[in-house]
């Protein structure tokens, strides 16, 4: 999902499977995934998890827009 408002994108990206909150974790060389939030963390202006119903996890992004 995409919001805007004046000055700020926000991107979210819902998720329902069980198990583990999506957390910042360094890639190992040989990893096949988990590189994900590493961008996020490097391209957001602020993120964060919100929790819904069980197994409802959404992680949510902000990107600070230029003021024409």
């Amino acid at each position: 999902m995409l919001l805007s408002a004046p000055a700020t994108l926000r991107i979210e990206v819902t998720d329902t499977r069980a198990g583990d909150l999506p957390r910042h974790r360094p890639p190992t060389p040989d990893a096949e995934s988990g590189r994900g939030l590493l961008l996020v963390e490097a391209l957001a202006d602020r993120w964060g998890v919100e929790l819904g119903p069980v197994p409802r996890k959404t992680v949510w992004a902000e990107l600070d827009l230029p003021r024409l």
